[in-house]
C-alpha cells in the first residue's frame, strides 16, 4: 500500500489532479454572478438615450456619418489615427460596448482602443454591408487581426455587426457590437481556450 501511494506514476497523476482542482477554484472565483439581465438593461437604457434624431435617411449627412464611422473601424488598429479622430467620430457621452467591455465618451473609448492596438501586430476590417432601420444603422464587417497572445500569433478571422446611432452632427452616440468574442478571443487564449473547447464539446452531445 505504501508503495502504491508513493509510486512516481501515482504521485504524477495526483499532482495533475490537484493542479486541475486548484485551477478550477481559481477560475470559479473569477466567474462572478449571473449579470446577463443587468447587461441587457444597460444596453436598452443606452440605446434609449441615443434616440436623438440623426442625419436624414439618404442624405449627404448620413452618407458622411457612415463613411466616417466605417473609416474609424478600418483604422482602429492605428494609434495615430485614434488620437486624431476618436473625438470627431464619437459624441460626448457616447456609449460603446464591443462585447468585451463598456465605455462612455471619446476619452474612454480612445484609451480603450489605444490599449487594444498595443496588443495587435496586424489589423484589417472590411465593410461588407450597411443598412438602416429607424434611427439605427447596422454595419456588417469582416475582421482579421493578429496578436502574439492569441491563437499563437496566427491571423484570427471574424465577422460581426455594429449597431450605431448618430446624433444630428453625424457623430456616434450609441455603438453596440455583435460578434463571437468567445470564439475569436477567449477560445484563442492558451488553457482558457481548452476549457471553452470542452464546454462546447459537451453542448454538442
Amino acid at each position: 500500500m505504501h508503495f502504491v501511494l508513493f509510486h512516481p506514476v501515482t504521485t504524477f497523476f495526483a499532482g495533475i489532479l490537484l493542479a486541475v482542482i486548484a485551477l478550477g477554484l481559481i477560475l470559479s472565483s473569477y466567474s462572478g454572478p449571473n449579470q446577463t439581465k443587468e447587461s441587457v438593461v444597460t444596453y436598452r437604457n443606452a440605446m434609449s438615450k441615443g434616440e436623438e434624431v440623426g442625419p436624414v435617411a439618404g442624405s449627404t449627412g448620413e452618407k458622411e456619418a457612415l463613411e466616417h464611422f466605417s473609416n474609424f473601424l478600418r483604422n482602429v488598429g492605428k494609434k495615430d489615427y485614434l488620437e486624431s479622430n476618436t473625438a470627431k467620430v464619437y459624441a460626448p457621452g457616447a456609449y460603446l460596448n464591443d462585447t468585451l467591455a463598456t465605455h462612455y465618451g471619446p476619452n474612454e473609448i480612445k484609451a480603450y482602443f489605444l490599449k487594444t492596438a498595443d496588443t495587435m501586430t496586424s489589423f484589417e476590417v472590411q465593410i461588407d454591408d450597411t443598412s438602416r432601420s429607424g434611427p439605427d444603422h447596422y454595419i456588417r464587417w469582416t475582421m482579421i487581426f493578429s496578436a502574439p497572445k492569441l491563437g499563437g500569433g496566427e491571423p484570427i478571422h471574424s465577422v460581426g455587426i455594429s449597431q450605431v446611432r448618430f446624433n444630428n452632427k453625424g457623430q456616434v452616440n450609441f455603438h453596440q457590437d455583435f460578434w463571437d468574442s468567445g470564439q475569436n478571443i477567449y477560445r484563442q487564449i492558451p488553457l482558457v481556450g481548452g476549457f471553452i473547447g470542452i464546454v462546447q464539446k459537451q453542448m454538442k452531445q
